[in-house]
């Protein structure tokens, strides 16, 4: 296309040049005739549309043609070229050249300007119209178009020819292959190929035999080895016997280790039962303050070590990770009072005498939810911890509320002593199992090693962390946080004494402590560290003294300095005083002084029992006159109001005589008659002469143990529905299956509570409905006996088998449930809940299966929104179910 625009514009600028050559002769002559001559000749030339002459003035001298389509342009010395549309405008000036001859035109230039002659004497302009041009184009353009379709046509054709000829082969080699891989070698073997190709079919015919070899050495091979599988078959089904055997004897260890700590729990709770009943029958009777501070001690470093023991027993599941918390009511600030006294009694001795203080943040919370047995646990190690290595100084415990928010308390705690410290490179070793920072710690302290490793496994189970920080012959603190609930109840306000007390501390820091105290509640105080300032004061204010508090340390001068106090401060004042013993201290050394004294308080000091000495302080005239009638006490009893109980004959069977009088302690103020027998053997004899009303049944006993003798109770005709309630010290509860199978009715684990105790034996001797009556209760809720005999003929061997296979699987499959709902993993959770149900709807266990349904709908239809508590009561009729399976009256064939 570039090439035809460049040869019209040529060509029209070679006509435009030949013209003006042409015409510069006629310009000179002025010839018009000639120029138009010349015009009307370039006209012929075709495709010229108007030729224009102009002088040297630039003035129109001749022009042929019609109008000019384009303007003209600006005439100059250079030939110029300009378009628009179809047309082509070229422009050329006309030079003249002398010549050698002279010559003339007709009439003479008069005009002439010689300056001009020699250069310029006029422009000739020729006007183009090149629409042939661009139809010119086109043709070509279709041309080429043309010639390409065609060129491509012919490619495409001898394209395909010989891609058909070069493919036709390769998918003969193609099929053979595929031959190969079908195991089809005489098919392969049989393709042939052109004579080109003659390599590639000698390859694939040796590809082919070597296939063929191959495979039939490899079917030789399978078939060996399966022979030799064969032959192992022996030796497989021995391992498997072995692995059986071993796992048979892994099973058999995990029940001797449950059994040895049922047997650690009974040895251990046994006596902890008899101690805790006697305690609260002296509670009962006690009248003596200093007597009841010692018996409530006792209480608490009892409930203390039945608490230590239960955590030790759960040390196994605290390295599981399967120790559970209880949630519960509690005060912080009595728990740490409680652990303060406990400890003290027990550790504190004359030549160690420390002061244990407390320090609660004002904006601690009185009472919030959290498990008590394990917080104290955790105040009772740490404690203790510090009361074994300080000889002397203070031991601090801060509480700081870290931070609240409504569904979440974090309180921040320090045990801060002043003890012997532990060296830096020691620290690491404290909180790992059976332990010590070094041997002499180890005989001269004692101790196991285990309180700092269940401290922090207890902390972090409770969603906090502990460290300490130690300097050597300084001290140590232990730092450690707590995520607790806060109470829904409201906090209790408290209560304002206005009471004005002066009291003698010669400690600094319990002076400091006991100050804050009373600040509290309302109390306003006066310190004094010697006898002659705490004279001086009362001397001072004695008008407006309540009561004067006063510490005894354990020796005689202290005591002396007591008695002379308390005598001056109530025959000179008629002041009453109250007394702070500090352990080991004993006030029944001294009857005189323990007689003047309105109350008695063990150091370290309670604020609850503090408070309730201040509150309910004396006159000291009505103390000694009452102390004066009891130089001969008499005790009497006040037995619980008599109620429908009375009369009622129950059996007490323990092998343990101190249990045996506990229970005639607890039973027979409440008029019931109770008879004791100390073994299996005695019980059943006394059964055979007389009817009892309820059995108290111990389950671990010598010769004949409390299972075996409710079976020969059972037995007789007498008993078939008489009570019996096991009374048992074992703390696992897979006991419960063992002891409902064996014919009981409930149990009760020891230490046994009173009012608990009582309750039962309500329950069951005034109840309307006969023991076999309630069992059959029970049994029919979770299980339907005539739906599992009709689903199988009415076999009842068969129908027993299928709901113990059931039965005993259902123990793994919910450990499987809880798993998987851990895990939130709900298409695993369908399966295992649907496979129980499916097994359930043929073993007549109605409660189960509409439980499953139930479950195996929910998940289906909503997943695991809200599945915790559909899934708890699927759980819930498992348990039901495995309550009651050995209580079902199958028939016998």
């Amino acid at each position: 296309m570039h090439d035809l625009n460049t040869q019209v514009e040529n060509k029209v600028q070679n006509i435009t040049n030949q013209l003006a050559i042409t015409s510069e002769y006629a310009i000179t002559t002025s010839n018009k005739q000639l120029i138009s001559q010349l015009l009307e000749h370039a006209l012929s030339y075709g495709n010229i549309n108007n030729i224009t002459v102009f002088n040297h003035k630039k003035e129109v001298i001749s022009e042929i043609g019609p109008a000019a389509h384009i303007p003209t342009p600006p005439l100059s010395a250079l030939a110029q070229t300009q378009r628009s549309g179809t047309f082509l405008v070229s422009t050329q000036a006309i030079y003249h050249n002398p010549l050698p001859i002279d010559s003339s035109l007709s009439s003479p230039l008069d005009s002439y300007n010689p300056k001009i002659q020699r250069n310029i004497i006029g422009w000739i302009k020729v006007e183009t119209n090149i629409s042939q041009l661009d139809i010119a184009k086109y043709q070509l353009f279709f041309l080429l178009l043309f010639l390409f379709s065609l060129f491509n046509v012919l490619n495409a054709f001898i394209t395909s020819r010989v891609a058909g000829s070069l493919t036709h082969p390769i998918e003969k080699v193609s099929l053979s292959l595929r031959k190969l891989t079908k195991s089809q070698y005489a098919a392969a073997k049989s393709i042939k190929l052109p004579s080109q190709y003659s390599e590639i079919q000698k390859d694939l015919l040796e590809l082919a035999e070597r296939l063929e070899n191959h495979k039939k050495e490899l079917t030789a091979g399978i078939e060996q080895s399966t022979e030799d599988m064969r032959r192992n078959m022996d030796s497989m089904e021995e391992k498997s016997a072995q692995l059986y055997i071993a796992n048979k004897e892994a099973m058999e260890s995990n029940r001797l280790k449950s059994q040895f700590l049922a047997n650690i729990s009974h040895e251990v709770r046994t006596p902890l039962n008899a101690i805790l009943g006697y305690t609260k029958i002296l509670q009962k009777n006690i009248k003596d303050n200093q007597n009841k501070l010692y018996v409530d001690t006792i209480e608490q470093s009892t409930n203390s070590l039945l608490a230590i023991i239960g955590d030790i027993l759960d040390f196994s599941k605290i390295e599981a990770g399967k120790l559970s918390l209880d949630h519960s009511l509690i005060n912080i600030r009595e728990l740490v009072d409680d652990v303060y006294q406990i400890l003290s009694a027990n550790l504190l001795t004359n030549d160690k005498q420390i002061d244990l203080v407390t320090d609660f943040s004002p904006d601690v919370p009185q009472t919030m939810i959290g498990d008590s047995i394990r917080i104290r646990q955790v105040f009772t190690n740490l404690i203790s911890n510090a009361l074994k290595f300080t000889n002397k100084g203070s031991i601090k415990t801060k509480v700081i509320l870290s931070s609240k928010s409504k569904d979440q308390l974090t309180l921040s705690f320090q045990v801060i002593d002043t003890g012997i410290g532990i060296p830096e490179d020691k620290i690491n070793q404290l909180f790992k199992p059976f332990s010590q920072v070094d041997t002499s710690t180890t005989r001269k302290f004692g101790g196991t090693g285990l309180g700092l490793v269940i401290t922090k496994k207890l902390v972090e189970q409770m969603g906090g962390v502990i460290n300490i920080s130690s300097v050597p012959k300084i001290g140590s603190t232990f730092h450690f946080t707590l995520k607790l609930k806060p109470s829904n109840k409201p906090q209790p306000k408290q209560e304002k004494l206005e009471k004005f007390i002066v009291f003698l501390e010669p400690s600094n820091t319990y002076r400091h402590y006991l100050s804050n105290y009373f600040s509290e509640i309302g109390v306003e105080s006066i310190a004094c560290s010697g006898v002659e300032q705490i004279i001086s004061k009362l001397n001072q204010h004695h008008n407006k003294v309540d009561a004067i508090l006063l510490n005894i340390i354990p020796n005689k001068q202290s005591t002396n300095d007591a008695k002379e106090l308390a005598s001056y401060a109530i025959k000179q004042f008629n002041i009453p005083c109250i007394l702070m013993i500090q352990p080991p201290g004993q006030i029944n050394h001294y009857p005189k002084l323990k007689t003047m004294c309105s109350d008695v308080l063990l150091k370290p000091i309670s604020h609850k029992h503090l408070f309730n000495a201040l509150k309910n302080i004396q006159p000291p005239n009505a103390i000694a006159a009452a102390d004066l009638t009891s130089d001969s006490p008499t005790i009497e009893k006040q037995p619980l109001p008599v109620t429908h109980l009375t009369g009622l004959k129950i059996l007490a069977v323990d092998d343990t005589q101190v249990n045996l009088q506990l229970l005639t302690h607890w039973l027979t103020p409440h008029g019931l008659n109770v008879f004791l027998a100390n073994s299996g053997r005695k019980a059943i004899s006394m059964a055979k002469e007389q009817q009892f009303d309820l059995i108290l049944m111990d389950i671990q006993m010598p010769e004949m143990d409390g299972l075996e003798t409710t079976q020969h109770l059972r037995a007789l005709d007498a008993y078939k529905e008489t009570p019996i309630v096991a009374l048992t010290a074992h703390a696992l509860g897979s006991e419960q299956d063992n002891i409902l199978a064996s014919g009981m009715n409930a149990y009760l684990t020891k230490p046994v509570d009173e009012l608990i105790l009582l309750n039962t034996i309500e329950k069951w001797c005034l109840r309307k409905e006969s023991a076999q009556e309630h069992i059959n209760t029970q049994v029919t809720q979770a299980f339907d006996i005539n739906k599992a005999l009709s689903i199988v003929s009415q076999k009842s061997d068969i129908a027993k088998e299928m709901f113990e296979m059931l039965a005993d699987s259902l123990a793994d499959e919910k450990k499987l449930l809880r798993h998987h709902f851990e895990l939130q993993d709900t298409e695993k959770l369908i399966h295992v809940v649907h496979r129980i149900h499916g097994a359930s709807k043929y073993t007549g266990t109605i409660e189960l299966t509409r439980h499953a349904g139930f479950l195996e709908t929910h998940l289906k239809e909503l997943g695991m929104e809200d599945v915790e508590g559909v899934l708890n009561d699927f759980l819930d009729s498992i348990d039901m179910l495995l309550a009651i399976r050995h209580l079902i009256p199958w028939p016998q064939e």
